[in-house]
C-alpha cells in the first residue's frame, strides 16, 4: 500500500493520534508500539507497514507539525506582498487557531517526559519562517536582523506556551490580537517572500 494513499494517510493519522494519547497517559519514554496499536485498535503488522519503530513515527509527526506551524503562519499572505502591521487583524494569520484546534498535540509541551526536541519545535519553526520568508521593516536605520528575528521567534513561542499552560484562557482571536499588539512595537511592516501553496 502506498504510504501517501488516502487509506494509508488515514491509518497513519490514527496511529499518530493514538501515540499522542499514550504520551499523555504514560510519558514518551514509556510508550511502546503495542500501546499505540492497542489504543488505535490496529495490529503490530499494520504499524510496521508504515514505521520501523516509535522513533520513526515521532520524526514524521514532528516534521509534519513543523511544516504546519509555518503553513498556518503564512496561509493568508501572497508572495511579494507588503503588509503594514497597522492593518493586521485577528484574521491575518491562522497559527493560533491551528494550535487551539490541535491542542492535544501542543499540550505535550507541558509534559516533562515529552517528545525529543518538542520544546524547540515551535520557536525554531517560527524563526526559520522569519528568516526565509519575511523581510521585516523595523522603522529604524540599523537593526541586527538575525538577533531580532531570534528574539521575536522565541518571545512569540514563549507567549504561546504560556497560553497553553494557562489552559487556553483566551480565545485564539484574543491571543492573535495580543501578538499583533506586541508586533506593532517591534516593526512597521514586512514584505513576504515566495509563498508555497502545498497545503489543502
Amino acid at each position: 500500500m502506498k504510504s501517501n494513499s488516502p487509506q494509508a494517510l488515514r491509518t497513519k493519522s490514527f496511529l499518530k493520534n493514538a501515540f499522542i494519547e499514550m504520551v499523555h497517559k504514560k510519558g514518551f519514554s514509556s510508550v511502546t508500539v503495542t500501546d499505540v496499536v492497542d489504543y488505535a485498535q490496529y495490529n503490530r503488522t499494520t504499524f510496521y507497514l508504515y514505521y520501523k519503530n516509535i522513533y520513526e513515527l515521532v520524526e514524521e509527526l514532528l516534521e509534519e507539525k513543523f511544516e504546519d506551524i509555518q503553513h498556518y503562519s503564512m496561509s493568508k499572505y501572497e508572495s511579494k506582498s507588503h503588509v503594514d502591521v497597522k492593518t493586521l487583524t485577528t484574521n491575518s494569520f491562522d497559527l493560533l487557531y491551528y494550535i487551539y484546534d490541535h491542542r492535544n498535540y501542543f499540550t505535550l509541551l507541558l509534559l516533562e517526559d515529552t517528545l525529543p526536541y518538542m520544546h524547540q519545535q515551535l520557536p525554531e519553526a517560527i524563526f526559520s519562517l522569519l528568516t526565509s520568508k519575511f523581510e521585516i521593516l523595523y522603522g529604524i536605520p540599523s537593526v541586527d536582523d538575525y538577533s531580532q528575528k531570534r528574539y521575536m521567534a522565541y518571545g512569540t513561542a514563549g507567549l504561546i506556551t504560556d497560553w497553553i499552560a494557562q489552559d487556553f484562557d483566551a480565545t485564539p482571536g484574543e491571543m492573535t490580537q495580543r501578538l499583533i499588539s506586541i508586533l506593532k512595537t517591534m516593526a512597521k511592516g514586512f514584505i513576504i517572500n515566495d509563498v508555497e501553496r502545498d497545503k489543502l
